[in-house]
């Protein structure tokens, strides 16, 4: 007889965001912590996948399982951008579907989270489209915000790259007064 040794580090923590189970993804993070630098468990969790190519924040943002996408979020170096092996979709293209699916509100607050931690609402997916042009009628409120960021984004890099051009003397070169 085969000696089974119960669910992998990556099984529980896929279980863990598809069941929203904080508890278990604790437990597994801590497990595999020990000992480990940080980018050594960022590395961990940013190569977990499930079958069809969807990474942690998809899965979490798919089954809306809101208090461990938060507790991913926390992992130091985790990328907030991953694309799903199918359709280069993004976590925040995840949220939106599950908004326009199943619960509006619980999606946008998934949207929410994943731009506040870095995701870029920007990305195109295979098919071209960004996630504000997934949004449903239904998702109307979401799909503004997701306008709203881009633009935060787009003016941000313009500010910035602005501010690089602009650095050096602000005075007259002129000596008159």
């Amino acid at each position: 007889m085969a000696e089974v040794d119960g669910a992998s580090p990556k099984e529980q923590i896929l279980e863990a965001c598809r069941r929203d189970n904080v508890d278990l993804f604790h437990e597994v993070h801590e497990g595999i912590s020990n000992g480990q630098s940080k980018e050594r468990v960022a590395e961990f969790f940013n190569s977990i996948t499930d079958t069809m190519g969807n990474y942690l924040l998809h899965v979490c943002a798919s089954y809306g399982s809101y208090d461990v996408m938060d507790e991913l979020l926390n992992v130091e170096f985790l990328e907030c951008d991953p694309l799903t092996r199918r359709d280069k979709e993004t976590p925040i293209h995840s949220a939106v579907k599950y908004g326009n699916e199943r619960e509006v509100d619980l999606g946008e607050a998934m949207a929410t989270m994943l731009i506040e931690a870095g995701g870029d609402p920007r990305v195109k997916d295979s098919h071209g489209r960004k996630p504000s042009q997934i949004c449903t009628p239904r998702t109307e409120q979401l799909r503004k915000k997701l306008l709203e960021a881009e633009y935060v984004m787009n003016e941000g890099l313009k500010s910035g790259q602005q501010q690089d051009e602009d650095e050096g003397p602000t005075g007259s070169a002129s000596d008159s007064e």
